[in-house]
């Protein structure tokens, strides 16, 4: 029988995730988030166009920038990734281990769990060229195939895609809603941060001093954004696999 998704419980059960974990949560996400996205944004600064510059300059100057750091952009990646994958395990494992246990369960699975995103974002990109709906209606479907994937102990590529399609059979529009609500809500307050707290610092104290701490303010925020969103797909596949989650595991082994 399908579950339907309540959106308040998913929210509250978002909510008590983080709190229930925000120290564990909030260590790995400063190891393998804020630090790396901290040395990158000060060592690497985007470039900053003249205030006359066409749009072409600007997407030239943005291209070699991008181009210059590809390495460095795609070891913060995979960073981030095992990030979330250690976040997922501290999560959603009933064994409740410890970061270092998590971790080395991380790295365990790090190259299916890789291999996985990169499997549904092609299938998303495909989808796209479709007049963009097939794609996001195949960003939904593939939601929660993480989750899945660390906590049902079940390290099969296909086998996690295709539980989280059956999870999110007949909640789709549910699950896009609920995603969309938080995370356009989340950004915004990022951003308004972001740009008040800058403000504010650029105001008081100027300089490269005041540069420095609003590249602090921004990576913490930023930092804060992951871990939400680790949350949220955490919660919506417990909401979605109800309370016998643990036991799904012996069935699609």
């Amino acid at each position: 029988m399908t579950r339907k998704l309540d959106l308040s419980a998913c929210w509250n059960e978002v909510m008590h995730l983080f709190r229930a974990n925000r120290e564990l949560l909030l260590s790995v996400a400063g190891v393998f988030i804020l630090l790396p996205g901290l040395a990158f944004a000060m060592f690497s600064p985007p470039p900053v166009s003249a205030p006359d510059a066409t749009l072409e300059t600007i997407y030239q100057g943005m291209q070699q920038f991008y181009t210059d750091n590809i390495f460095w952009i795609i070891l913060i990646g995979l960073a981030n990734g095992f990030a979330s994958v250690v976040m997922l395990a501290l999560i959603l494992d009933r064994g409740q281990p410890s970061v270092g246990e998590a971790m080395r369960r991380g790295l365990s699975i790090l190259l299916p769990y890789y291999a996985m995103g990169i499997l549904s974002g092609v299938m998303v990109f495909f989808g796209s060229l479709a007049f963009v709906l097939p794609g996001i209606y195949i960003f939904i479907k593939l939601l929660v195939a993480g989750p899945a994937m660390v906590a049902e102990r079940n390290y099969k590529i296909t086998a996690a895609l295709r539980r989280s399609w059956a999870l999110t059979k007949g909640n789709s529009g549910r699950v896009l809603v609920f995603v969309l609500v938080v995370a356009v809500t989340a950004f915004f307050v990022y951003l308004t941060s972001v740009t008040v707290i800058g403000l504010v610092i650029r105001l008081g104290i100027g300089g490269d001093m005041a540069e420095t701490l609003t590249t602090l303010v921004d990576a913490v925020l930023s930092m804060f954004l992951s871990v939400l969103m680790v949350c949220v797909y955490a919660a919506l596949y417990r909401q979605l696999a109800g309370p016998a989650a643990e036991d799904v595991a012996e069935t699609f082994s």
